[in-house]
């Protein structure tokens, strides 16, 4: 197996060492998965800084790769569950970590356990749906440090009238405070990806404005941004009446807390 390099607590694996242990693996990195290994120690570094991850925390990691972050992770946590689709990646994990909790599959279809937070690198290809998935589910985490596409950070970070400002941003924002710790080059990874990327942390926290048992919040939120340059009082017109200050203007001028007043307006 290619050696590992240790920088104070980091395990790193150089550019060489991600070479060769995946020639040995017979394996070549699959952009269809969005597999880009990190090899830049400092940004394993703040990742496992942001995340302040306690001993009695269960921790998920999706799409470990070749286990350079999930060393740690498994240092720290009471327990680590993680998700990876490809086989020949999972033959790996199991030999390197035999007391890893981990799950072969597609992680936005699985089963997913219950956990308190999720730190990942996650592939480019699920980054989007898989949030949807954590942040609308029964139990979201209590906090989330991911590494995903820069695009996809701004729209986690948004605020109201900007481009990225969309769905995933209110159905986000509603339960977490977000913000960018850190944007990293493509030259941290390989293969390179084409694209910047970036470390977002989101805390969970109460809504500021309460939204009520049944109110149809997710799915006002869809309808208003699947047709962002019409007027919500027509998009929204089959959920009841839309109030006027409302009724003309797009989903990307409401604030967080308006869509919730909104849809505690409107039927189900």
């Amino acid at each position: 197996m290619a050696a590992l390099v240790r920088r104070g607590y980091n395990v790193v694996m150089t550019l060489t060492d991600v070479r060769q242990l995946l020639h040995q693996l017979d394996l070549w990195p699959s952009k269809a998965l969005g597999q880009n290994f990190l090899i830049d120690g400092n940004i394993l570094r703040i990742v496992i800084e942001q995340a302040e991850i306690r001993a009695d925390e269960v921790v998920l990691e999706v799409g470990p790769g070749l286990g350079v972050l999930t060393e740690l992770l498994l240092d720290r946590a009471r327990r680590v569950v993680a998700i990876e689709k490809d086989r020949r990646l999972c033959e790996h994990l199991r030999e390197r970590f035999p007391g890893l909790d981990l799950i072969e599959g597609d992680a936005t279809r699985v089963d997913l356990p219950a956990f308190d937070k999720l730190v990942a690198n996650l592939p480019y290809s699920i980054s989007t749906p898989l949030l949807e998935r954590v942040v609308e589910g029964p139990h979201p985490p209590r906090a989330m440090v991911v590494m995903l596409q820069r695009e996809v950070a701004q729209r986690l970070t948004a605020a109201p009238r900007s481009k990225e400002y969309g769905a995933l941003t209110v159905l986000t924002q509603v339960r977490y405070d977000s913000h960018v710790a850190h944007v990293v080059s493509p030259k941290c990874f390989y293969p390179a990806p084409e694209v910047e990327s970036a470390i977002v942390v989101l805390l969970r926290r109460d809504p500021r404005v309460k939204l009520r048992p049944g109110a149809p919040f997710r799915e006002i939120v869809r309808a208003g941004f699947g047709h962002r340059r019409k007027m919500l009082g027509k998009l929204l017109s089959p959920f009841g009446p839309v109030p006027e200050r409302i009724a003309h203007q797009r989903a990307e001028e409401l604030s967080v807390n308006e869509w919730i007043e909104l849809a505690n307006g409107l039927r189900g």
